[in-house]
């Protein structure tokens, strides 16, 4: 990928991430390109990684440290059928000024479609979401996308699988259980609400000698299998020609 970073435009981007701590952020560019490029996000953030023509499709991907480790994929298999943004942000259902952050990202920018998570692999641990609120705080998420891009169509991605720090990589028992009941709970949710579903976790939970080691993460091989999915139901999603060269798992 060649080209310099380019973000949006300053209010709207400070706008967005107003409540993240500052220990959080990379340095932030400023430079813009001078070409429509591809470009590398540094850090949290909402950043422009295809421009090309205006007349394309805009499309957002919405992803935390995952996204970050497939967007350049996807933007690869994108190239020229779509203008991509990406959003990278640890904020999940429960945080209270996401709304706000939705609104202000939305009154900027139109987009045909919106690839979504709930940023599950930030909402874990005990406390962050209450007993019994995931299922109607994911519900009033979908609602706000609706009511602040109306005119996106909309695509979930399952949250991914934690996993053991030890090889042989495993399953983690303690925690993976909460992603998987979550998943099911959004999994029925989206169906309710006519929203397609990319099974993110379903694609690794079989692969994982694919993950990092660090319980989270994971390593080029799988971020490039999320890309194709994700490029994959994208392009049919928008009915444009298909940038994949061979057939990735995509959730029915």
């Amino acid at each position: 990928m060649t080209g310099p970073m380019t973000h949006l435009p300053h209010h709207a981007l400070l706008l967005a991430l107003l409540s993240i701590p500052a220990s959080l952020f990379a340095a932030a560019p400023t430079a813009r390109p001078t070409s429509p490029a591809a470009a590398k996000p540094s850090g949290w953030g909402v950043w422009q990684v295809l421009v090309a023509d205006p007349k394309l499709p805009r499309v957002l991907l919405i992803g935390d440290s995952i996204l970050s480790g497939y967007h350049a994929k996807a933007a690869e298999l994108l190239r020229g059928k779509v203008n991509l943004d990406v959003w990278i942000t640890p904020k999940h259902i429960g945080s209270g000024d996401l709304p706000a952050d939705m609104k202000a990202i939305f009154a900027e920018h139109t987009y045909d479609l919106i690839l979504f998570n709930d940023i599950g692999l930030h909402a874990w641990e005990p406390g962050r979401i209450p007993e019994g609120k995931y299922e109607p705080l994911l519900r009033a998420h979908v609602a706000n996308f609706r009511k602040f891009a109306p005119r996106a169509k909309l695509i979930f991605a399952t949250t991914t699988p934690m996993t053991t720090k030890t090889k042989p990589i495993a399953l983690n028992s303690g925690f993976n259980p909460v992603i998987v009941e979550r998943n099911k709970i959004a999994v029925k949710l989206m169906e309710e609400n006519h929203v397609p579903v990319v099974d993110y976790y379903g694609i690794l939970v079989t692969k994982l000698d694919l993950a990092a080691g660090d319980g989270f993460h994971w390593t080029k091989p799988a971020y490039e299998l999320l890309a194709r999915c994700a490029a994959t139901r994208i392009t049919r999603a928008l009915d444009l020609t298909s940038p994949v060269t061979q057939s990735a798992p995509v959730a029915k």
